[in-house]
């Protein structure tokens, strides 16, 4: 069977263009299993920054790298009137398609205008569900944010190069029109929560939703968490520089968790890095300092530095207010570390309160403060969360079976196209 992956990720093929990757790791992780299928013939196209189509091989797989939307002015001009250039992209795409010939389409994710290519092919294509920006951008702003926030927050240099939160906002509006319009094209889709079963059904009734979920980072399946009596506590969190993932939370959080004074600690936030607009969205609304509060703002961080972390922290935390299937939620779970994350979106799916995890309501410091407390005073409950966590998390997150279920899929999709 011949398999096309169209994704933003180079995947394995990123040591071979020199490209430093963190993060997506779970793509490359299938990939190492699907390779692994006897008679699977596996093609991967990405968006990479060159100015032709190349074609190439690597280790048995067959890679495209799209040549991006042009050079520094192309993307300057895109960036200030946000747009798109979709017909550039899937025109590409065509070109891939002819050229591989494959059995059946496989595509990762609603967020990029690979998926407009469903209603221009013969071959049968499944669109693999992430984030859903339809639903994200009526979740961007936080509570008590704004638009002129965002501006207050924007350094002339910012406006400049269009590099300021407000044109973020502008263009998942755009991209969550296009991402309908996938939807609608769209036949078959995979996913992996009650929340992106629901809403796919809403943007694309009538179409045929299979289950199936994500292999994690390799590295996070040979590691488990253990609780250790420390005198200071260590909190971890993972997540994006977006301003709906609820980085204002953890500040919010914190002051509380400092004037409760209880205990002393810190809060390592990796993902996102001192130099990052929202962080001074939100030090400026809240009018108190990171830094002054024990977060460390690290950055985005290799999978191993991310484990050492983790391994050595008392709670996981995840204050997004609004997220599909966060892998960082599912690396934390398989872990066996004791989480405490919002119910929001599709992480109902994912964690049972109360048995696997806590979970809270988004933008709420207190619930989040008391949610910790509670933890931190019974160190044997939260063990046994975490213990819970891990038992469901090896189980959901089984490679074998993971890559078992997708060829299934690609079978019977192949099939109903003989049909």
């Amino acid at each position: 069977m011949k398999v096309l992956w169209f994704t933003v990720s180079p995947s394995l093929a990123a040591g071979n263009l020199n490209i430093p990757v963190v993060g997506r790791g779970w793509i490359a992780s299938l990939q190492e299993k699907i390779m692994a299928v006897n008679d699977i013939d596996l093609a991967v196209a990405f968006v990479h920054g060159k100015k032709e189509l190349n074609r190439f091989t690597h280790d048995k797989a067959t890679y495209y790298a799209i040549p991006s939307k042009g050079g520094r002015l192309k993307g300057f001009i895109d960036r200030h009137f946000s747009i798109l250039n979709d017909g550039e992209l899937v025109k590409y795409c065509i070109e891939v398609i002819n050229d591989f010939k494959p059995d059946v389409i496989h595509i990762f994710g609603t967020e990029e205008a690979f998926g407009l290519i469903c209603d221009k092919v013969k071959v049968p294509v499944v669109i693999h569900l992430q984030g859903l920006l339809t639903v994200y951008e009526k979740k961007w702003f936080p509570p008590g944010i704004g638009k002129f926030d965002l501006l207050k927050s924007s350094g002339v240099s910012d406006i400049l190069r269009a590099n300021t939160l407000i044109k973020n906002y502008k263009y998942y509006k755009k991209a969550s029109i296009r991402e309908q319009q996938i939807f609608k094209k769209g036949k078959y889709f995979i996913g992996r929560t009650d929340w992106d079963k629901r809403v796919s059904a809403v943007l694309a009734p009538g179409t045929e939703y299979f289950f199936g979920s994500e292999i994690l980072r390799k590295d996070f399946y040979s590691h488990l968490w253990s609780y250790s009596n420390r005198e200071s506590k260590v909190f971890v969190s993972t997540i994006q520089a977006n301003i709906y993932k609820g980085l204002e939370t953890v500040l919010e959080c914190a002051i509380l968790l400092r004037n409760l004074n209880k205990f002393n600690f810190k809060w390592i936030v990796a993902g996102i890095s001192s130099e990052d607009i929202v962080v001074r969205v939100f030090e400026k609304k809240i009018g108190k300092k990171f830094k002054d509060y024990n977060i460390i703002l690290s950055g985005k961080l290799a999978a191993v530095d991310l484990i050492n972390i983790q391994l050595v922290a008392d709670i996981f935390i995840h204050p997004s207010h609004i997220d599909n299937s966060p892998n960082s939620v599912c690396e934390g779970m398989l872990l066996g570390m004791p989480i405490i994350a919002t119910y929001t979106g599709g992480t109902g799916s994912l964690i049972i309160d109360k048995k696997e995890g806590v979970l809270i309501q988004d933008g709420d410091p207190y619930s989040m403060a008391g949610a910790i407390w509670e933890l931190i005073r019974n160190p044997e409950y939260a063990a046994e969360l975490g213990k819970n966590a891990r038992l469901r998390a090896l189980e959901r997150h089984n490679p074998d079976g993971i890559v078992a279920n997708l060829m299934s899929i690609y079978s019977k999709i192949v099939a109903k196209k003989v049909k």
